[in-house]
């Protein structure tokens, strides 16, 4: 009885109405998936502005589980979400390191998202949940990388090879408006760019300086904020973190919000 309470209360619809009536808000949710599964963040990459980018990630199969026969499979999306490349990557060290340039991604010197699942043929626990909270570096003009980890659940998919998950949302939205305050001091920076990626299927809308931004299912965006001391932004979205890129001169930080 305990359990289908349990189950009703998650409901997607319940979830709506707790959401739009602030009433123990579920900002983030697993609760649609019932099978091994391996989730992934909304990576950014760019290969704008003289920008590259490398990704660390770790074989956690073959590291916490053992499994001898795992595989990675990366998707490369644009900022609109239109797919421009995978890679499926068998042969796995326990550390691993890819460099996405505009050669890799057949000459496109733009920005956008890329996630990472772990997938194997061997069986897996029902219950198991992985996710690969892998490093991003980046690289301006040759210069050393600034890194940052993955800080936002998107997408899941089934562990088992021969499996796929029905795409859901992790990530809640709401009719009504999530404040979000970033942490940081900004007037002595030259500028800050703040990397946005929709991690659900809806349209979702970002209220910032007075400027109002959509972004649709899955699409990213860049902003450029200058003169401002705090950054202070609004959205629908229950849980967004942006990747802030912040310059000084020549020099420049990345970190998430």
């Amino acid at each position: 009885m305990k359990s289908l309470v349990k189950k009703i209360f998650n409901a997607n619809i319940i979830v709506f109405f707790r959401n739009l009536i602030k009433f123990r808000q579920l900002k983030v949710s697993l609760n649609e998936i019932n099978t091994p599964k391996s989730i992934s963040d909304s990576f950014c990459w760019r290969t704008d502005q003289g920008f590259k980018t490398i990704f660390k990630y770790s074989d956690i199969l073959g590291l916490f589980y053992g499994i001898k026969d795992s595989t990675v499979f990366l998707s490369f999306y644009n900022k609109e979400n239109i797919l421009i490349k995978k890679l499926e990557i068998k042969e796995l060290n326990y550390s691993n390191t890819l460099e996405i340039n505009s050669k890799l991604l057949d000459g496109i010197e733009d920005y956008g998202v890329f996630y990472i699942f772990h997938k194997t043929n061997s069986e897996v626990n029902r219950e198991t949940i992985i996710s690969n909270r892998c490093y991003v570096g980046y690289s301006k003009n040759n210069n050393l990388y600034s890194f940052v980890h993955g800080n936002t659940y998107a997408k899941s998919d089934n562990i088992e090879l021969h499996n796929k998950l029905k795409s859901h949302d992790i990530i809640k939205t709401s009719l009504n408006r999530q404040k979000y305050k970033i942490q940081n001091y900004f007037k002595d920076f030259t500028k800050t760019e703040l990397f946005f990626a929709n991690p659900t299927e809806n349209i979702i809308n970002i209220d910032i300086d007075n400027k109002k931004f959509y972004l649709g299912k899955r699409q990213s965006l860049i902003l450029e904020v200058s003169n401002m001391n705090s950054i202070i932004f609004n959205s629908n979205c229950l849980y967004l973190r942006p990747i802030i890129f912040n310059y000084k001169d020549s020099y420049f930080d990345v970190y998430h919000g």
